[in-house]
């Protein structure tokens, strides 16, 4: 249980430092930035479908999962949506398995 924890408040803060970036960019993307905003107001929990998808991928903290969560950030900034935090776990476990 603690490694889905420990995955949460990984995924939450990488969102954050992006959101970070859009709003202090020379010029601010707010309207993104909050998008990733709301993710990360309604991320509480991983279904136990999705973490039995992504604990072998956490457990040791494998490139592959750091990766697709950098993209998956990405494409979230680039227009990509996701309207909340089980909408975007859903996107990183499709993703994985690519």
């Amino acid at each position: 249980m603690s490694t889905k924890i420990d995955f949460i408040t990984y995924a939450k803060a990488m969102l954050v430092t992006a959101s970070s970036k859009l709003k202090s960019a020379q010029r601010p993307d707010i309207d993104t930035a909050r998008r990733l905003d709301q993710i990360v107001r309604t991320a509480e929990d991983i279904s136990t479908g999705y973490w039995a998808k992504i604990e072998p991928l956490y457990e040791p903290f494998a490139p592959k999962l750091q990766l697709a969560v950098r993209h998956l950030n990405a494409d979230i900034v680039a227009g990509q949506t996701a309207s909340d935090f089980d909408e975007y776990i859903g996107s990183l476990v499709t993703a994985l398995q690519t």
